[in-house]
């Protein structure tokens, strides 16, 4: 079988993988107050902290001073693609690695090595974060073309042993984030009620699953080889894949858990090699979000529907602000998918569309979309019910002061029939009235309050 990478040969490699972060920031507060100035200003304290280059996203100007131009340079979201990011290369990554007790080699068995040269994590508003690591693979031997897909696959599923990193990074980042923008945290006393049962702080840390960038630089037979590297991307139908390149001499085939990027090194420059790991990295956050959110939306529907029918009105009251919540969380969500998909320029936007079709995310769009209405049929339940027992508590109010009424009309009445101005001693008739009356006050009051007693 013909050898796609010999021995000791080396060939570019990127794997991208999301996690919970355990830190959700409130980006309306942030837009409220600057988002991007106080961006700036969490970056520099992060940069105190010393090892690795913090950042956030660049929103620098053209030179011509226009915003956009439609064929090369994407907009800006109204709320950043991300919140800060870290990077780890040379001797910052050197030392942070050492000092976790963390390999910058990873071997498996007897097929390749991943050498690690540069670790990426950025950390989103949403509660999730991200981790890039761009290497090399090292052949250990000769390998076709299949077994060098299947050994950078194998390779991949090491990365979760750099949990460790990851942990340390959020937890820096909540330490220094101002208080005021933290929504939940995984790190304190952040833990609000709302977030309790989320799935926010589940497996924080934990990568979910590695999404592998395959590079393969052509030097000549460029044509041949876009066709024959489609193989990297494990699709049952292969041949059928598009390129969602637009570029001449770059080809792009996004793919579902492997992705494939061939270029003439010939014909296109470094800056324009990029976009699929840009398009890769979004993609894998806003999935991760959705598949969190629908779990969460289910479990909630559940739990809803099961005490819908509660007279304790405390739950009832807390049930609705849970669904307040979430309506207004999901709204949030589809509207930053959504922005950020307007923000893209054609390339960006016609790889992201292929990986949706790939990934077939609009499919958990319209999960979302059901579930919700759902919560929000059983919230109008819930508030129907809530309105119920505040009608019954006002009625049984006008109800006692009724009551009250009416024994001070007989208190008086008795007094007047039985007392007399010129009587001295108390008398037993006056009494007795007066002991029948307040004995059925008392039983018609336990009676009510036996009704009103909350029922499970």
């Amino acid at each position: 079988m013909t050898t796609y990478l010999a021995r000791h040969e080396r060939r570019d490699m990127t794997f991208n993988g999301p996690m919970r972060s355990g830190l959700v920031i409130d980006s309306r507060a942030l837009l409220a107050k600057g988002y991007g100035a106080y961006q700036q200003e969490f970056a520099n304290k992060m940069a105190e902290t010393g090892q690795g280059h913090w950042y956030t996203p660049a929103h620098g100007t053209r030179g011509n001073k226009m915003k956009i131009d439609a064929d090369t340079r994407r907009g800006n979201t109204i709320i950043p693609g991300y919140f800060a990011g870290r990077t780890l290369e040379e001797k910052d990554l050197a030392d942070v690695l050492a000092g976790l007790d963390l390999p910058q080699s990873l071997q498996h068995e007897n097929d390749c090595i991943f050498h690690i040269h540069a670790i990426d994590i950025r950390l989103y508003d949403m509660g999730y974060g991200s981790a890039t690591f761009v290497g090399e693979i090292e052949a250990l031997r000769d390998l076709t073309m299949d077994e060098y897909r299947v050994a950078a696959e194998k390779a991949s599923s090491l990365l979760s042993a750099y949990r460790p990193l990851f942990m340390a990074t959020f937890d820096v980042a909540a330490g220094k984030l101002a208080p005021e923008y933290a929504l939940a945290s995984f790190y304190g006393s952040g833990k609000n009620a709302y977030w309790a049962n989320s799935s926010i702080f589940q497996g924080v840390g934990d990568l979910f699953w590695v999404h592998r960038i395959f590079h393969a630089p052509c030097a000549r037979d460029y044509d041949a080889q876009k066709i024959a590297n489609k193989r990297l991307i494990f699709s049952e139908q292969a041949d059928l894949i598009e390129d969602a390149s637009i570029i001449a001499g770059l080809s792009v085939y996004p793919g579902n858990g492997n992705s494939a990027e061939v270029y003439d090194i010939n014909a296109v420059q470094p800056k324009q090699l990029g976009t699929l790991l840009s398009m890769v990295r979004a993609q894998n956050i806003f999935y991760v979000a959705a598949e969190d959110i629908d779990r969460d939306l289910f479990y909630l529907s559940n739990e809803l529907d099961r005490q819908k029918h509660s007279q304790d009105m405390k739950l009832l009251e807390r049930q609705s602000e849970i669904i307040v919540e979430y309506q207004s969380k999901v709204t949030l969500f589809k509207a930053v998918y959504d922005d950020f998909d307007n923000s893209l320029d054609p390339q960006g936007l016609k790889i992201w569309h292929a990986l949706e079709r790939a990934w077939h995310t609009r499919d958990r769009f319209d999960n979302l979309n059901t579930k919700l209405a759902l919560v929000e049929k059983i919230y109008d339940r819930v508030r129907e019910n809530l309105n119920h027992l505040q009608n019954k508590k006002l009625g049984l109010f006008m109800l006692a002061f009724t009551l009250i009424s009416t024994l001070s009309v007989i208190v008086d009445t008795v007094d007047f029939t039985t007392q007399g101005d010129s009587l001295q001693a108390p008398s037993i008739l006056r009494v007795g009235v007066l002991v029948a009356t307040l004995a059925l006050v008392v039983i018609f009051a336990f009676s009510l309050l036996k009704r009103d007693r909350p029922r499970n």
